[in-house]
């Protein structure tokens, strides 16, 4: 099997300048490049530079996938646009982290699969969905970064035994702040989840102390933009008018902010080993809870059968009588296959298998038909 690795970057406010797309076109023979994304795949060797460092100096995401199992998703940040400080709490070193290039702090999820990549490629139309997220991070959303820290928490269950005596046990350990809303995940959210193949029963499990998210009123930037001083509106015009890198995101943020909900806070969060166990057990509720489902469903269906049994016995005489075609045996056979579920259902295989018999005595002579009716054990 070839290799194949794709990169793409992604300018989320102001376009690239003639001279920034000439120096990423630069990068690669064919690379693919327009004044707000850029894109490169390979099936045979790799980029010659580093694509993190292509994403802090001129783009604000970027996206990588290969067929061995390699995913990455970043988002780089002018300085002073985020708090750093309060993403930390759900940095794991192999999963999720952040450090500064050319001057911006670049946050980077990270997932290795050592089974492979097998998908077929849709990561590639992913990046104008996940793209969205940077945005979240910069309004205090940190719904990605719980997630991203709740698998990273699952991956390493792995490796540890559990026990509770044991304060240190990393099955203790607590789990960093809930952010607001992980009970009503957007589409970036989900395509994350899909994409970094996260356990959903592990995000409802945290789900459960998440508190509601507050929705953000949509005239809140008509009536916040009056709370700005005079100075503070000067400021944000300038840096929006020399298309400065976050501007518009900052503004967007400051006035948010006006009237941004306060989360509460869990007074005794839950470890990662309560978190585990209670996504175990309502992947069991669901479990019983779909076979419910498909046991009524079943027992309706046989309800139905039942009804027209006679029928479809009927219906399998015409069809016999109807010549020797493949396709009428073809048919005759799928009608019988309803009928021997429904006995099945009843408890009647044994006067199924006599009724059947009887048409291979009527019909002995269509040997394709008998053989038919053998390789499902009805003759």
């Amino acid at each position: 099997m070839s290799e194949y690795q794709y990169y793409e970057w992604q300018r989320l406010e102001s376009p690239l300048t003639m001279d920034e797309q000439n120096a990423v076109d630069a990068l690669s023979s064919h690379i693919e490049v327009n004044a707000m994304q850029a894109s490169v795949s390979y099936n045979w060797g790799d980029f010659k530079h580093d694509p993190i460092r292509v994403l802090g100096k001129h783009f604000d995401a970027y996206l990588y996938f290969s067929n061995w199992g390699s995913f990455d998703l970043a988002f780089s940040f002018p300085k002073g646009l985020i708090d750093a400080a309060a993403l930390e709490v759900y940095f794991d070193e192999d999963h999720v982290n952040m450090r500064e290039i050319e001057g911006k702090l670049v946050l980077k999820f990270e997932k290795r699969d050592d089974d492979g990549y097998g998908g077929d490629y849709e990561e590639q139309n992913h990046l104008s969905t996940l793209s969205r997220l940077r945005d979240d991070i910069i309004q205090g959303d940190h719904r990605v970064l719980y997630i991203a820290w709740l698998n990273a928490m699952a991956e390493q269950a792995d490796w540890y035994e559990e026990d509770e005596d044991d304060p240190d046990n990393f099955y203790n350990d607590p789990e960093p702040p809930v952010p607001a809303g992980l009970n009503e995940l957007s589409l970036p959210l989900r395509t994350f989840m899909d994409a970094f193949e996260i356990a959903p029963f592990l995000v409802s499990a945290a789900a459960e102390r998440s508190p509601r998210l507050v929705p953000l009123k949509k005239t809140a930037f008509d009536s916040a933009i009056s709370k700005l001083s005079r100075q503070e509106a000067d400021e944000f015009l300038l840096k929006i008018a020399n298309v400065e890198p976050g501007a518009v995101a900052a503004l967007r943020k400051k006035l948010r902010s006006f009237d941004q909900p306060t989360e509460k806070v869990n007074a005794e969060p839950r470890t990662i080993g309560e978190l585990l166990k209670r996504a175990e057990e309502l992947e069991e509720i669901e479990k019983k809870r779909a076979a419910e489902e498909r046991r009524k469903k079943h027992i309706a269906r046989m309800e139905k059968l039942e009804k027209e049994e006679p029928k479809l016995w009927l219906d399998v005489e015409g069809i016999l009588a109807g010549g020797t075609k493949s396709k009428l045996y073809d048919e005759a056979t799928e009608v019988l296959g309803k009928l021997y579920e429904l006995a099945k259902y009843k408890g009647e295989e044994s006067r199924f298998k006599m009724q059947v018999r009887r048409f291979a005595e009527q019909y002995s002579r269509r040997p394709a038909l008998i053989e038919r009716w053998a390789r499902k054990g009805w003759v």
